[in-house]
């Protein structure tokens, strides 16, 4: 377990002579030294509202050496300064050389608490004349931590009223928390609770109750005991309700002992101080015509001075830099300003100044201090390609500005306003824009046509179109035409291999098939013939689809449907070049009447494609239910089309998932999977592309 520790550091001055007010010129008897001291409050990684340092207490003691009643030699321990606050504490203490101790006291001491610690701590330490002391109080955590965690069982079977109580005690006593004798927490959801245990006490007991809409399960109450409890450790108490042997419902309660890890620290130390001047360094400073000086003070000389902001580091006692000026009111003492023009090349919005500070004896100081600049504000962190839009915020601090408005171009092009409008938040007003595909944009903040701030710039992704969707690269597989130039990395696939085995016995190798017969305007000489047959015993629908077919099983196929696809950016629509026709159903018994051309395009969230065998037809693909689907895109007509037509399918999207799989089934019978079509059925393909 990492401990709390309290840094205490020492300073001591030779002097000599009378008293001063003023730290430096101080004159002092020539035993005696001078102890400054300052704090910080520690913050529990458990309860960050909660400041143990609001209620602390820290005692100084004198170790003197006499002699008791008896002659006998004896020391004698001795308060000499008690501080009961943080504010209390002087800028320094005066004290003559020897022997003391420091003890810190913070927290409430609560007995039970959600929010409320406690700390101690105390160390000896000497004082010499001359010599810069550190002393170290290692201060515990006085609290047990008890963490509840309700498995998600509880809440399924016992629905109605759950929670547990853990108390500090031998035996769980009903009565004695309904009247509130007993310190104790009660736990209706998962947390971690805390417990100050008194000196007699060694054990905390607790208690769950549940009760359930299922009359079957009723009530469920169940108890228990944590032993030999100890400080500054984390009993983790886990309710899990599950069924046991032989069907039986059983309770579970899993008790882990583990330590647990703080961070805090308080700490006193001869540090040097970093204070604004006229401002509050802890406040968000805003940026419009105000310069911001800060007083940097040690008590030994500044040996480095350094301000960090965007990534860069700035060297304020050795350099010039840009908007920040110092003056050096002594070696121990200077003033920095900084100017607006410091910040006149950073964006719209918060930025972190990060002050550094060492002296010559050691001491350190970081201070960060957030500035809020006028402008727009970048939206390289939240610019989400997959949807290729984003909300643009820009800053105006001053309050009475009007005709402010957000702006964007293609670079090189005229600005075009958006529709700006002042959001919730003081000061922030707000735009949205879907942007093209592969274009550079800049975009910036006008009040009154004149730009605030910079101007900045974003280029978008251009969106991935489907290999071979223009359908001119085919290549033969025996006497089987599939739709690639690659056949061993072929993304699209076609029925033709289910006929192949008896293709002599209906006179025909594929349904499938390129053909000379482009679109109007096509700059290709290709496009992708599909025609359903009579293959003996069954219909042979012609069809393309973007995936593999793996083998013939009787009269029917087995086949993977999708392949992994990287998408960029979100498409919207898939738009493709045919024309068709649709014959009277003459074969199969699915459907009766015109037959169905069918596309359908989805975009899915997988790891391996669908396993299809069309003599199964529990594991046939529909867009419409099938697992995993994010988006679809479907046509369906049972109206031939004479002459080539463009057509544009829109895609609609289930959710914010972004796909990794694609699936892609054109055919002219859409009821081929069941064998049902039309021996006339014919359709023509070209020119497939997904539209952003």
């Amino acid at each position: 377990m990492k401990r709390l520790f309290i840094y205490i550091g020492i300073m001591l001055a030779m002097v000599s002579c009378n008293k001063s007010d003023n730290f430096e010129q101080s004159v002092l008897p020539a035993d005696s030294g001078a102890v400054r001291l300052s704090i910080t409050a520690p913050k529990s990684v458990e309860s960050e509202a909660y400041n143990a340092m609001d209620n602390c207490a820290v005692r100084v003691y004198k170790y003197t050496d006499t002699t008791d009643e008896n002659g006998e030699a004896t020391r004698v321990k001795e308060l000499i300064r008690l501080y009961k606050s943080v504010e209390a504490l002087p800028s320094k203490l005066e004290l003559l050389a020897g022997d003391y101790a420091v003890r810190v006291d913070a927290g409430t001491k609560a007995a039970a608490s959600f929010t409320e610690l406690s700390y101690h701590g105390e160390s000896d330490f000497t004082v010499e004349a001359g010599i810069i002391t550190p002393v170290k109080v290692d201060c515990k955590m006085l609290n047990s931590l008890v963490e509840v965690v309700f498995d998600p069982s509880v809440a399924k079977k016992l629905d109605v009223n759950s929670f547990a109580d853990v108390c500090i005690g031998e035996e769980y006593d009903a009565a004695g928390v309904k009247e509130g004798k007993v310190s104790y927490l009660r736990y209706e959801q998962d947390g971690t609770g805390y417990f100050l245990m008194p000196e007699d006490a060694t054990t905390l007991t607790w208690f769950f109750h549940g009760e359930s809409s299922n009359t079957e399960i009723g009530t469920v109450e169940k108890s228990g005991k944590i032993e030999n409890v100890a400080a500054a450790t984390k009993y983790t108490l886990t309710f899990k309700y599950s069924k046991g042997l032989g069907g039986s419902l059983s309770f579970e309660v899993d008790v882990d002992t583990t330590e647990e890890i703080f961070n805090d620290k308080i700490a006193f130390s001869p540090d040097p101080t970093i204070k604004g001047i006229g401002f509050d360094p802890e406040q968000v400073q805003y940026v419009v015509s105000d310069n911001f000086t800060f007083n940097i003070a040690a008590l030994a000389d500044i040996n480095q001075l350094t301000v960090t902001a965007e990534g860069t580091t700035y060297d304020i006692l050795n350099g010039e830099n840009n908007g920040i000026n110092i003056v050096k009111n002594s070696a121990k003492n200077c003033d920095v300003t900084i100017s607006p023009e410091f910040f006149a090349t950073m964006n719209g919005g918060e930025h972190n100044l990060a002050f550094r500070v060492e002296d010559a004896d050691g001491g350190q100081a970081n201070v960060i201090v957030v500035f809020t600049t006028q402008g727009i504000i970048s939206i390289e962190d939240v610019y989400d390609p997959w949807f290729n839009s984003a909300n643009f915020q820009g800053v105006v601090l001053d309050s009475a500005a009007t005709n402010v408005a957000i702006k964007y171009r293609t670079v090189g092009g005229e600005w075009n306003s958006l529709e700006t409008t002042k959001s919730t938040e003081a000061n922030i007003y707000s735009a949205y824009l879907e942007f093209g595909q592969g274009q550079s944009y800049e975009y910036a903040l006008f009040v009154n046509d004149v730009l605030v701030g910079n101007t900045l710039s974003i280029s978008t992704p251009v969106g991935v179109q489907i290999p071979n969707s223009d359908m001119e690269s085919w290549a033969m597989d025996g006497k089987t035409w599939c739709p690639t130039a690659d056949l061993k990395n072929a993304l699209w696939d076609t029925g033709n291999g289910a006929i192949s085995s008896y293709s002599s016995l209906i006179g025909q190798d594929n349904i499938t098939y390129p053909k000379d017969e482009t679109r109007p305007g096509s700059t290709g000489t290709k496009c992708a013939y599909m025609q359903s047959i009579n293959a003996v015993i069954a219909l042979a629908a012609g069809n393309l689809f973007i995936g593999d077919f793996i083998k013939t099983d009787g009269t029917g196929g087995v086949l993977d449907f999708g392949k992994p696809f990287n998408f960029t950016i979100r498409p919207k629509a898939v738009k493709l070049w045919m024309k068709s026709k649709c014959g009277t159903i003459n074969k199969g018994d699915k459907a009766s009447g015109p037959d169905l051309t069918k596309i359908f395009l989805c975009l899915c969230d997988r790891t391996e494609p669908y396993h299809i065998n069309t003599n199964n037809k529990e594991t046939l693909f529909d867009p419409r239910t099938s697992p995993n689907v994010v988006a679809s895109a479907i046509y369906e007509s049972t109206t031939s089309v004479s002459e080539w037509t463009e057509i544009t399918i829109p895609i609609e999207y289930k959710d914010n998932t972004k796909p990794n799989y694609i699936v892609f089934t054109l055919t002219c019978s859409g009821y081929g999977d069941y064998f049902t079509g039309s021996t006339e059925s014919e359709m023509y393909i070209d020119d497939i592309e997904l539209v952003y």
